[in-house]
């Protein structure tokens, strides 16, 4: 048991780590044009919810948010408005949340499809397009009700909408999520239950 949890949480640092990274790249990269779109750390996080039970499921979203704070506080000259925990990080805790109960929904759905794709690409992507929504809408909202503007939170969706960043977040999610759950299961399945079940046998 000890080892389990010590594999899991040190595989949890990693995945922490890894959002991070792709954060403070999206950042770097975006940032001077205008845009704040998650494009590889927000499927990565919805990846990181769906890919086991849903009683981690919390997880990926909470990392996203954790990332997202610290960004916020390194670069507070220009965000520190949204290092406020409670607009970084709460609003990201249900990203996962959402993204399971899809995925296993339609996991059940077709799981007696005999395409690979329908019983788990699409499942996949559709929870990846669910917790992107989650994010967005969740996130507006937050930061509007902390700054005093609640009903500013549904223009800025409509905004959002039309805008350029937002269906590439949308379409990122979609297609990645599914690649990435599929290395995740791989991941786990290879180096952290096998070697568990191996020292528990030695």
């Amino acid at each position: 048991m000890k080892n389990n949890k010590a594999h899991f949480v040190a595989f949890i640092g990693v995945m922490l780590a890894l959002i991070f990274v792709l954060f403070l790249l999206e950042g770097a990269v975006l940032s001077p044009l205008g845009m704040t779109a998650c494009i590889l750390s927000l499927p990565v996080a919805i990846a990181l919810s769906i890919y086991d039970d849903w009683k981690k499921s919390f997880i990926g979203g909470t990392l996203l948010g954790v990332c997202s704070c610290i960004f916020c506080l390194i670069f507070a000259s220009m965000y520190i408005f949204y290092a406020n925990p409670l607009i970084s990080v709460l609003p990201r805790f249900f990203i996962g949340i959402t993204a399971y109960w899809t995925y296993f929904g339609l996991s059940r759905l077709f799981r007696n499809s005999k395409r690979i794709f329908l019983r788990e690409s699409v499942p996949a992507g559709i929870a990846g397009l669910i917790g992107s929504l989650t994010n967005t809408v969740l996130y507006l909202f937050s930061v509007n009700i902390w700054s005093g503007d609640a009903m500013g939170a549904l223009t800025q969706i409509l905004q959002l909408a039309v805008s350029i960043y937002f269906p590439i977040e949308l379409i990122a999610c979609i297609v990645l999520v599914p690649v990435y759950v599929a290395v995740l299961k791989k991941v786990s399945r290879k180096f952290i239950k096998t070697k568990i079940f191996v020292e528990e046998n030695i």
